[in-house]
């Protein structure tokens, strides 16, 4: 956190959210939709071919076999390759960040922008906010009363497209255009406060180009780009090789890179930007640190205790997911890119130094640590031939409010259950209000072991 100290983020914050931000959300990325529209078309005979041609070109200049062959119905497959095999469209964890961000304070004292046709940043703004509401704009002005999204490559909803910016003539198109709307609006933001840009590979031209002129200006404030591992579906080992020179090619590019490890955590850096300037603050890193600290020294005061609710809680769960037996477990994070096993229903750890600590993330091979790192609710079949007597396993983050400051993933509620993960994918009506109530108990109790109270 300490890199937004001095961007300007306490005048004004831009958040700019690219592909990443709706990947989440199960829509497809630049190539994928490339291959989408592709098929549709029928410029090429199969899905191997598509996958040929946008491997070995730009998904930009790809794109425009497909506008060809569509012609007027453009806009309309374009729409239906987004949408398509999406049986659920709901905001992402960085959308939903974006939006609270924006409602946190006074109208005009955040801006934000996206790159994405979808409106989910709007339907998350519209979802938690009570008087105010979102508008895509496909320009720089700002209605009263509302919350104004500008789509700096336009809008292409489940119900209507306006303005699409997707194969390689419509950007060049947009860099012929000096004093375009999306130019004039980034340079005023620039001028304003910290431009946070998240869930972008930086490959659109017209962005690179927008973002030089606008961060040239002698009173522009910072640029900073959050650059989460999982973006690069490469392993942690591997990411400590690049990660050196990622950072210096974004430097190099005029933009101050922050690494991160997963999409969660950029979420989180949008949380926290409204109090990084209060007195007293800490970044969730040091959050967790105490937190789990806090356990250790009362580790044999609280063993007994957390056993026997996580026995109370199973009495509930067993109902809830319509089961004879289960097992749960308490896992917390330790504030170094772990979470540790610290309690279970079924015994009570001698020290703390029995406790088992794995890495978390979003490709942990533990499922308490992708619930951690993903900060979703996750579910894991387990291989047959096994020693676990479960057939799959439930975890669900816990969150915990400390210092009056943004609520953070410390910690997770696991469940061993019978059976397989689809049986209860049928059934999470049953389920899923009792789950959220045990975990927000956890949050609370986990914070009054702290000596702390914590927000309602």
């Amino acid at each position: 956190m300490g890199s937004f100290r001095d961007s300007g983020s306490d005048q004004h914050v831009t958040l700019l959210l690219g592909a990443g931000a709706s990947a989440a959300s199960g829509l497809p990325g630049w190539e994928e939709l490339a291959v989408r529209l592709l098929r549709a078309s029928g410029s090429v005979p199969d899905q191997d071919a598509a996958w040929l041609l946008v491997n070995r070109q730009d998904p930009l200049l790809v794109a425009e076999a497909a506008r060809r062959r569509l012609g007027k119905r453009w806009d309309q497959y374009v729409r239906a390759a987004l949408y398509s095999n999406l049986n659920d469209l709901s905001p992402s964890p960085l959308h939903i960040a974006a939006a609270s961000h924006a409602l946190a304070g006074d109208l005009g004292e955040s801006t934000v922008i996206t790159l994405n046709f979808d409106t989910l940043i709007e339907d998350a703004i519209d979802e938690a906010g009570d008087a105010v509401t979102a508008e895509p704009r496909i320009d720089d002005q700002r209605p009263a009363g509302t919350i104004p999204v500008h789509h700096l490559h336009g809008v292409a909803s489940v119900r209507e497209s306006q303005d699409v910016v997707l194969t390689l003539s419509d950007f060049n198109e947009l860099l012929g255009d000096p004093d375009s709307w999306q130019q004039r609006l980034l340079i005023a933001c620039a001028k304003k406060g910290a431009i946070v840009i998240a869930g972008t590979s930086y490959r659109d031209p017209d962005v690179r180009r927008w973002l030089h002129v606008a961060l040239a200006a002698p009173d522009a404030s910072n640029a900073l780009v959050l650059l989460a591992r999982e973006s690069f579906h490469v392993t942690r080992p591997e990411f400590d090789q690049i990660k050196e020179a990622l950072a210096d090619q974004w430097s190099a590019a005029g933009l101050t890179p922050v690494i991160l490890e997963d999409h969660s955590d950029a979420a989180q850096i949008i949380r926290e930007l409204r109090h990084l300037h209060a007195p007293g603050y800490r970044a969730p890193q040091e959050r967790a640190a105490t937190l789990w600290q806090a356990h250790v020294d009362s580790f044999q005061d609280l063993q007994q205790a957390y056993s026997d609710q996580l026995l109370s809680d199973a009495t509930s769960l067993c109902t809830a997911f319509n089961v004879d037996r289960l097992n749960a477990t308490l896992w917390i994070a330790d504030g170094q890119g772990n979470v540790a096993r610290y309690a279970a229903q079924d015994r009570c750890f001698r020290s703390i130094d029995d406790v088992r600590h794995v890495p978390s993330g979003h490709d942990s091979q533990w499922i308490a640590g992708r619930a951690l790192g993903a900060e979703a609710t996750v579910f894991q079949d387990l291989q047959e031939g096994t020693t676990s007597r479960w057939g799959t396993v439930f975890a669900t983050p816990i969150r915990v409010e400390l210092d009056g400051l943004p609520g953070i993933a410390s910690a997770v509620l696991s469940v061993g259950l019978p059976g397989s993960a689809e049986t209860y994918f049928q059934s999470t009506a049953m389920w899923m209000d009792t789950t959220l109530d045990i975990a927000v108990d956890w949050g609370e109790r986990l914070v009054a072991s702290t000596g702390s109270v914590s927000r309602t």
